[in-house]
């Protein structure tokens, strides 16, 4: 699994659990972004068997990956879940960056 930056890879289903149930959560073009507030840092790309076969989840993921570490600096500390949408296989990596941009900006996770 592995991490991105300083930010921890989630591997306990109660986290998801928790997250999935009182963290603030964001439906922007590309992904479904979901923030707890914690001291934590975690983060976690999600991509279900909607998107497609293994290597397009894979791609997904690594994109949802690669935009959210380009932003790590810029976001506060918590626990962060990205389920992509099936929509961002199309998307330019741009227009992912700005969607996660605009995504964590509403759900107060900038700093």
């Amino acid at each position: 699994m592995g991490c991105v930056g300083e930010f921890a890879a989630i591997s306990d289903s109660r986290v998801f659990s928790e997250v999935y149930k009182s963290a603030a959560k964001w439906h922007c073009e590309c992904a479904v972004v979901y923030f707890l507030a914690s001291e934590q840092r975690k983060f976690s790309a999600v991509a279900s068997k909607k998107i497609g076969n293994s290597v397009t989840r894979n791609y997904a993921k690594r994109r949802l990956r690669a935009a959210f570490y380009n932003q790590k600096d810029a976001i506060v500390s918590g626990i962060f879940i990205l389920i992509a949408k099936k929509q961002i296989i199309d998307m330019s990596f741009e227009d992912i960056e700005r969607n996660l941009k605009w995504a964590f900006k509403k759900i107060g996770a900038v700093k």
